[in-house]
C-alpha cells in the first residue's frame, strides 16, 4: 500500500494541533518575580526661587507579581498587582548664583493594573503579547538645600499616579515563562519642607519613571 507523503504530513500537523493550543492557554492564577533597572526624571524646584535641578535617580528594581487571567480565543485579559524594592537614587548640585542641591531616592513601589494581551508565538515558542495600565504607588526620600548642606535637610513622601507599559511572556515550559516588560509611571509632584535646616522652604519634585524588567512567570 502506497503512503502519500502529503497526507502523512497533514496528519502529523493535525495531531500536534491540540498540543499547540494547550500550550497557549494563559488563563488562571499566575505569579512570579522580576529584576530590572529604573531611571527617573526628577525635577527639583524651590519656594525661595533657588536654582532648579534634576536628580535623575536610577538603580535596581527587584520584586514579585501575582495575577489572574481569562482567555477567549487568542484574547487574554485580567488583573495584576506587583511590589518592588529599589536602590534607585540620584543627586545634583547647581552652582548658578545662589547655589542649590537636591537628592531623590525610591525605597519601594507597587501597582494594581489591568492586563490585555494576544496569545501567539515568538519564533517557535508560544508567547503572550500584552499591554498593561493602572495605578501605582511609591515611597520616596527627598533631600535639598544649599549645595554644601542639602543632604542634611530631608522629607519623605508617598506618591501615587498612573502607570502603563508593554510586555511579552514567552513560554519556557508548560507552566513557566520568561517575562520582559517596559513600563512608564507618572508619580505626579512631591512637596515638603526642608527640615531641619530650612523648615520654611518647600521643595516640590516632579517625578516620572521609566523601568525595564525581566523575570519568570509561573502558572498555577
Amino acid at each position: 500500500m502506497r503512503v502519500d507523503p502529503k497526507m502523512l504530513a497533514l496528519s502529523a500537523v493535525l495531531g500536534l494541533a491540540p498540543a499547540i493550543v494547550a500550550a497557549q492557554d494563559w488563563s488562571g492564577l499566575y505569579g512570579g518575580f522580576t529584576v530590572g533597572y529604573t531611571n527617573h526624571d526628577a525635577k527639583h524646584t524651590y519656594s525661595n526661587l533657588a536654582p532648579t535641578g534634576n536628580s535623575n535617580p536610577n538603580g535596581a528594581l527587584y520584586g514579585g507579581f501575582v495575577g489572574y487571567a481569562f482567555q477567549n480565543g487568542q484574547t487574554v485579559y485580567g488583573g495584576e498587582l506587583d511590589f518592588e524594592g529599589s536602590s534607585a537614587a540620584g543627586s545634583f548640585v547647581n552652582l548658578t548664583g545662589a547655589t542649590s542641591g537636591g537628592r531623590a531616592k525610591l525605597n519601594w513601589q507597587g501597582s494594581v493594573r489591568g492586563v490585555v494581551g494576544l496569545a501567539g508565538n515568538l519564533g517557535t515558542r508560544p508567547a503572550l503579547f500584552y499591554g498593561t495600565a493602572g495605578w501605582a504607588y511609591g515611597d520616596f526620600d527627598f533631600n535639598g538645600g544649599p549645595s554644601a548642606t542639602f543632604l542634611a535637610n530631608q522629607y519623605s513622601q508617598g506618591l501615587s499616579g498612573w502607570t502603563a507599559g508593554l510586555g511579552i511572556d514567552t513560554k519556557l515550559s508548560a507552566n513557566m515563562s520568561l517575562r520582559t516588560e517596559y513600563r512608564y509611571t507618572d508619580y505626579g509632584t512631591a512637596s515638603g519642607a526642608l527640615a531641619p535646616g530650612f523648615p520654611g522652604v518647600t521643595m516640590p519634585v516632579a517625578m516620572k519613571q521609566h523601568a525595564v524588567k525581566i523575570g519568570l512567570r509561573m502558572d498555577f
